[in-house]
């Protein structure tokens, strides 16, 4: 004889089925779709194949700098920078398949493990970290909800395939990048703490690209004072004619 529960009973267990939460998998690819749709689609997003992106950056010491920051798919990366001045001579460093190197004192050296790695899965990555993140060898989970300046954030924490770790904050409404946290390692191996917030999304061949970038880092053991970095974005060319060798180590 079956036994038949008490309809309060049955209603309540019905109701707890509907509304259970959905698992961490479906949360995490539902994030990253509504990411990606909001960026403009992954179809557009796959159609740009290099960027040229020109900025200036307030350090907040009474300088400002000028920043030309060339990327190729898959993992080419250049960044000069330097004087906000027409003529200046800006500085380059690079990524490319072999090294992720950097200009010292007008000499040309090359970043050791950790620092190369992390450099060419945060800098060089042409997509950003969600985009095809299974395929990179990342992993992500859902870290729940907080409250921003501006809103709730969805919190995703990324773990690089080398073990790389940053936190992804999602505005709840548009599913647009808000925030990053994490570590980042310096070439001389000195870590400090990031904290990087985006605004200004602006449409660039239909794909949204930060144009306001507001970083600050901050030594955790104390030994240097917090460092505020204010980036403003003038220009962003996709698909501009870039040769690879641009990126290649310069000799010496």
């Amino acid at each position: 004889m079956r036994m038949r529960l008490p309809l309060s009973i049955a209603v309540a267990a019905a109701l707890l089925t509907f509304i259970a939460p959905p698992s961490a998998a479906q949360t995490v690819d539902e994030l990253v779709a509504k990411n990606i749709a909001a960026r403009g689609g992954m179809d557009k997003i796959k159609a740009i194949d290099t960027l040229k992106i020109t900025r200036t950056v307030a350090t907040g010491i009474g300088n400002n700098v000028r920043v030309i920051i060339y990327k190729k798919r898959p993992e080419l990366y250049r960044g000069e920078q330097g004087p906000v001045q027409p003529g200046a001579t800006l500085i380059p460093r690079g990524v490319n398949a072999d090294d992720a190197w950097d200009t010292v004192q007008g000499k040309i050296t090359t970043r050791p493990e950790p620092a190369e790695t992390e450099t060419r899965e945060i800098d060089a990555d042409f997509d950003g970290l969600l985009v095809d993140w299974k395929e990179k060898g990342h992993t992500v989970s859902f870290d729940g909800q907080e409250a921003l300046p501006g809103g709730e954030a969805h919190k995703l924490k990324v773990t690089t395939k080398s073990g790389v770790v940053r936190t992804v904050y999602l505005d709840a409404k548009t599913g647009l990048e808000r925030r990053h946290t994490g570590v980042m390692t310096l070439p001389n191996g000195r870590k400090l703490d990031i904290v990087i917030d985006f605004s200004n999304w602006k449409d660039v061949n239909g794909v949204k690209f930060a144009f306001d970038i507001n970083e600050d880092r901050v030594d955790p053991k104390g030994g240097a004072p917090a460092q505020s970095l204010v980036t403003y974005t003038e220009k962003i060319e996709a698909n501009v004619p870039v040769e690879d060798a641009l990126f290649a180590t310069p000799k010496g």
